[in-house]
């Protein structure tokens, strides 16, 4: 299954997977609204150099989003915000989401969202992105790669520790999650082969 990173894919296929990309974060909800809402604030301020395609045959089925170097899929700065929510609560908004991102540059090379379409699963897309992902990762010199998952995600456990990711610890999210009822999270880290040890 063909992989590119989203930086050197045509805009018509950026175009065809924006709106999955930003219907992430939904653990995010009461910070971010509804899907539509989290649309219009984060749509245009996408770093696609941080997003990988996945491709059934030429169309568009997944993608995956990484963060690394203090850089991660979004970058929307706080005007999106106060355009949806007003003044006030526009910069309370953002100052709180900017937290959630911020939480997680505790990780060196971060999986912050992977999602395949139904028409593309059970193909090997996932894989395909999680090949590309640590592609991208030891290019960087990063020789792990972390990740959170809500601990009732049971299906998505089951996949990334199918993929060799080993769970590390569980997150209650501290004062966050307690106060947006964010649920817990278990952080899942897959350490790579070096280069070298791929070489025959």
């Amino acid at each position: 299954m063909p992989v590119i990173l989203a930086s050197e894919a045509p805009e018509h296929d950026r175009l065809a997977v924006v709106g999955w990309v930003t219907s992430g974060r939904s653990s995010l909800k009461c910070i971010l609204g509804d899907k539509e809402c989290r649309h219009r604030l984060l749509a245009k301020g996408i770093n696609w150099d941080r997003v990988l395609i996945g491709y059934d045959g030429i169309t568009p089925v997944g993608y995956a989003a990484f963060k690394h170097s203090w850089r991660g899929p979004f970058s929307p700065g706080i005007r999106p915000f106060i355009a949806e929510f007003g003044g006030f609560n526009g910069v309370l908004r953002y100052s709180l989401f900017m937290i959630s991102e911020w939480r997680e540059w505790y990780y060196g090379f971060y999986l912050y969202g992977l999602r395949v379409r139904k028409i593309g699963q059970r193909q090997g897309v996932g894989s395909a992105l999680l090949k590309a992902l640590s592609g991208q990762a030891l290019s960087n010199d990063y020789q792990k790669i972390e990740l959170e998952v809500q601990v009732n995600n049971h299906a998505a456990l089951a996949f990334y520790e199918h993929h060799g990711f080993t769970p590390i610890r569980t997150l209650d999210m501290s004062w966050l999650g307690r106060l947006f009822n964010i649920p817990p999270v278990i952080n899942l880290r897959r350490t790579l082969p070096l280069p070298s040890m791929l070489r025959p």
